[in-house]
């Protein structure tokens, strides 16, 4: 069964964040689809330079479980 809720603070469709794992930053991704729940669909945009980054790929598409990471708008959303 879908989840139909909305997080707190929960990330916007079309927005680019900075994401955050465990106080890391891996990359900024664009919200491709979310509609309340605990996952959306994500495009990464950028990488950041760290010992993970050779896990994804500029252009990489897949559902993320929103409860595990921290989203930080990107700054040119502003």
């Amino acid at each position: 069964m879908k989840h139909t809720h909305k997080l707190r603070n929960a990330p916007e469709k079309d927005k680019t964040y900075r994401v955050e794992y465990n106080g890391k930053e891996l990359y900024d991704a664009k919200i491709l689809e979310y509609d309340g729940g605990c996952w959306a669909k994500i495009k990464i945009e950028n990488i950041v330079p760290s010992e993970n980054d050779k896990m994804y790929k500029v252009g990489q598409e897949f559902d993320l479980k929103l409860g595990y990471y921290k989203f930080y708008e990107a700054e040119t959303n502003q």
